[in-house]
């Protein structure tokens, strides 16, 4: 099976990045644990003090299945409310090639 990878950008309310990136630090306990979780990096846009990148790359679509499916992911959702200035643009790849990728 091939993997598999998203980007995500979250735009939040104006000054909440900080609280946005909190509330995803505490997901990192559970992706740790993620067997087919290999990449789940953070990103602060560089242009835009409200805005967080997400970078994931998952061994399969399974693993990508199970970690949306998860209990912290629901907790997340939850977490952001309040939080989020628009809706999360969410990019769906398939990784081909890359350094630290493992293909």
């Amino acid at each position: 099976m091939a993997k598999t990878s998203m980007f995500v950008k979250l735009t939040t309310q104006p000054g909440r990045r900080d609280d946005l990136l909190a509330a995803l630090n505490k997901m990192l306990v559970t992706v740790n644990d993620e067997e087919g979780t290999e990449i789940y990096a953070f990103n602060l846009d560089a242009a835009d003090e409200n805005v967080l990148w997400i970078y994931e790359q998952y061994a399969d679509e399974e693993a990508l299945a199970t970690h949306s499916g998860s209990e912290a992911m629901a907790t997340l959702i939850g977490d952001l409310s309040g939080l989020l200035g628009d809706a999360p643009l969410m990019v769906s790849t398939i990784p081909v090639s890359g350094k630290g990728t493992g293909l």
